[in-house]
């Protein structure tokens, strides 16, 4: 696949639906990045078919379009597909609602998942957790608790008891404005699961369940919102946004304004061919 340049108003013409990342492509974490909000209200005032494809798993899809629409991006509830939502997609399709789960995260999604009939336990019931779900660890990695984690899967495995562990937010990474950046869930989970591999070695039952893109489940859900076949992701990581569209075979385009700024030349001849965006994308301004 030969990669070359292409603008967002030949995305527009040429694509009927447009698969958003968020962070990085649309906002910086802090504001809108230059061009977004002229975007967004253009492709409503034409009625266009996009949809904003979200790694973090830390708020509510409702509570992210307040976010959006305060920063001046107005995006409904309806056109975000976050991973924190795909949790209840995942525990329903497993049939989950019975286990005990254990949850990392906001009250904002706890809140959400019990509205939904899934059973939560409290902090001090970790040792019941039959399901620990990482949707959010802004204040959890610290090296004490992930010595405890280490130790309570050990403590599991030596019972015959297994826990699964499911991981919404696949980031290593994410952007805070536009010079920092912070260490998403996925770090500390790679960290984790290496250390259980270094135990256990390839036991499948403590295989990490991963959700968010580059993984399959919120590529097929937004398919299946666009119903159409003439769809294009545009993202800002080659890892995630690309890769994932690249697995599920829809057209990407990669944008220069989030992890991939041009401080990360990317040098097309020797990226991986999964990882090879079909167009590279300079600017979201019309």
């Amino acid at each position: 696949m030969k990669t070359s340049k292409i603008s967002i108003k030949d995305v527009i013409k040429n694509y009927e639906s447009i698969l958003f990342d968020s962070y990085g492509v649309l906002f910086d974490g802090l504001k809108p990045i230059d061009g977004s909000i002229e975007l967004i209200n253009h492709l409503n005032k034409i009625n266009y078919n996009y949809f904003i494809l979200t790694n973090d798993a830390s708020i509510t899809d409702e509570e992210r379009s307040k976010i959006f629409i305060n920063q001046g991006l107005n995006i409904s509830r309806e056109k975000i597909i976050s991973a924190g939502s795909l949790i209840f997609n995942l525990i329903k399709k497993e049939n989950f609602f019975e286990k005990k789960c254990f949850v990392y995260g906001t009250k904002s999604i706890k809140n959400d998942l019990r509205n939904k009939g899934i059973k939560l336990l409290r902090n001090s019931e970790i040792e019941k957790a039959e399901i620990i779900i990482f949707s959010d660890v802004e204040k959890w990695p610290t090296i004490e608790n992930l010595n405890k984690l280490l130790n309570f899967f050990y403590k599991k495995y030596s019972e015959k008891k297994f826990i699964k562990i499911i991981l919404p937010n696949p980031d290593i990474i994410y952007p805070i404005g536009n010079e920092h950046f912070n260490f998403g869930a996925a770090a500390f989970i790679d960290m984790l699961e290496q250390a259980i591999f270094r135990i256990f070695g390839k036991n499948i039952q403590y295989k990490v369940i991963r959700l968010g893109k580059p993984y399959e489940m919120i590529f097929e859900i937004a398919k299946s919102r666009c119903k159409s076949n003439k769809i294009i992701m545009i993202g800002d990581q080659l890892e995630t946004d690309i890769l994932g569209a690249n697995n599920v075979k829809i057209d990407s385009a990669l944008v220069t304004t989030g992890i991939n700024t041009t401080k990360k030349k990317i040098t097309i001849d020797k990226t991986a061919k999964n990882l090879l965006p079909k167009f590279i994308l300079e600017s979201i301004r019309l």
